[in-house]
């Protein structure tokens, strides 16, 4: 979650976009735009939908792009445990069949989001045609080389930005939403499923020959240790490296919450992975 929680208007809390049910549970999905691939958006742990609006509305004159609330955040229900990779990913191809939102797509994940579109494209690989991973989880993380203990560790990066960011409406209602019962459990069953989630991701298959690209941040907004922020950058790199066409790229001026931080960054980027697949731009009348 970029920011705190605080109190916002109530008429903001009307979810945006629609609910499709996934078994024992509804997921709440937002798409704008129109056109191919749909770009679906993951976010990190403890992150909701609206967080990534004025992203996808930036890109809705070029093609679909959705996100969606994990099981537990912003106007999702709460879902069965264990919250790993493999049953988030599984809920969110059969949101995306519900939703009647067909593949191929291109996958955009967030520090824990990034675990479940690898996962997601190394395993269905025929549903996807690219992958940008922000800031995203490494197995690494969680599962040190060295096999040295990492319990009671974060694993994710916590500085902040130099400068203060204007928190937006969207953001302070994200804040709200995750600050409930049913998102703090979510994040807990998240975190206590990491280190499950991360060797799902290396037990799957090698990813497809399809592009990657990997942002990261800003070195000097990351672990105050050099050596530990050194080290998340390898692995960032690393992640570029999982296959022929990766791309690295990093975040001038941001901390680890890059869509907060650097939207125009992410915009950036998803453009270029567009170009990359020569999608065309939506006529002037369809935006």
């Amino acid at each position: 979650m970029a920011f705190p929680a605080r109190a916002v208007d109530l008429e903001l809390m009307t979810p945006p976009g629609r609910y499709v049910s996934v078994d024992t549970h509804r997921l709440h999905y937002f798409c704008v735009g129109d056109g191919a691939p749909t770009v679906v958006i993951d976010g990190g742990i403890g992150s909701a939908a609206v967080e990534w609006r004025a992203i996808q509305t930036a890109l809705s004159g070029r093609t679909r792009v959705c996100s969606y609330d994990r099981a537990g955040y912003g106007w999702s229900d709460p879902g069965p445990a264990p919250r790993s990779t493999a049953r988030v990913v599984e809920e969110m191809r059969e949101m995306l069949k519900q939703a009647k939102i067909p593949p191929p797509y291109l996958l955009v994940g967030h520090s824990f989001g990034g675990f479940n579109v690898r996962y997601f494209a190394a395993n269905f690989p025929d549903e996807v045609l690219g992958l940008l991973l922000l800031e995203s989880s490494h197995p690494a993380t969680a599962m040190p080389r060295d096999r040295k203990s990492v319990a009671g560790r974060n694993p994710f990066p916590t500085q902040a930005p130099k400068e203060e960011r204007t928190e937006s409406d969207d953001f302070a209602v994200a804040g709200y939403l995750n600050s409930r019962r049913k998102a703090i459990f979510a994040q807990m069953d998240e975190i206590s499923a990491f280190a499950r989630s991360a060797r799902e991701v290396e037990a799957s298959p090698a990813l497809p020959d399809i592009p990657i690209t990997v942002v990261a941040r800003d070195p000097a907004l990351g672990f105050p240790e050099a050596a530990e922020e050194a080290s998340w950058q390898q692995g960032q790199r690393e992640l570029s490296r999982l296959g022929p066409r990766g791309r690295f790229v990093t975040a001038e001026g941001s901390g680890h919450e890059i869509h907060a931080d650097r939207p125009d960054v992410v915009v950036a980027e998803i453009s270029v992975m567009l170009d990359l697949l020569a999608i065309p731009t939506a006529p002037e009348n369809q935006r």
